[in-house]
């Protein structure tokens, strides 16, 4: 997945030594991730209560998880980082995803709207995710740089998809608790976005990417 701050130089860490014992601890780790999330995804659905089981948000969630998972082991190498410091900026929106979908009602309570903006999210947040591929990383980071599919119309599909889910989460509630996720959830991603299109922009290939792609989330907007 894609993140930053405003304009502010976000130190990357130099390149390790042992690039070959380093590889091997990457993929050990990778491992390891991938079978905690895929865990998620069957645990998931499989403690859900019977009425939330085959609801569209339960199975969207679990795809989600799945996928996430499969793309932990796959991945290619990283080959460049920011500093932990530019890392904690992911933290906010990560937290605000997993707040949002424990503060929303029973999905088998949750009206059509709520329901379809949920998995409207999460369908655009998993083409992204396999269209990026073995590129796919969880916090920002430096991998092969991919401009095809829905990374043609915004820079950053699997952050808008995301935004999504959260929104639903408040409609589920209220057209309040809808505007006050929105809002939240924007917040929370402009400083991962930018913290991580700050360590993209080392790659020149992405910078032309970037100059053919304006908008970041929001086609018209930003």
């Amino acid at each position: 997945m894609h993140a930053g701050i405003p304009t502010t130089d976000l130190p990357i860490a130099g390149p390790r030594p042992g690039r070959l014992a380093r590889t091997r601890r990457e993929a050990l780790h990778d491992v390891l991730l991938g079978m905690s999330v895929g865990g998620w995804a069957v645990m998931g659905f499989v403690q859900a209560v019977p009425a939330e089981r085959f609801t569209p948000a339960r199975l969207t969630v679990c795809a989600l998880n799945a996928c996430v998972a499969v793309l932990f082991v796959a991945r290619t190498p990283v080959s460049a980082m920011v500093s932990p410091a530019a890392l904690a900026t992911a933290l906010p929106s990560m937290l605000l995803g997993a707040a949002a979908l424990r503060l929303a009602p029973s999905p088998a309570a949750w009206a059509w709207p709520a329901s379809a903006l949920f998995v409207g999210g999460a369908v655009l947040a998993v083409a992204a995710l396999l269209t990026l591929g073995r590129s796919f990383a969880f916090l920002p980071a430096r991998r092969p740089a991919v401009t095809r599919g829905v990374y043609r119309v915004v820079r950053h599909p699997a952050y808008a998809g995301e935004l999504m889910m959260v929104v639903a989460c408040g409609v589920a509630v209220g057209v309040t608790e809808a505007l006050v996720a929105a809002f939240a959830g924007a917040l929370a991603l402009v400083p991962r976005i930018l913290a991580e299109e700050q360590l993209l922009s080392t790659d020149p290939s992405w910078r032309a990417y970037r100059a053919e792609t304006r908008w970041r989330i929001l086609p018209g907007l930003w």
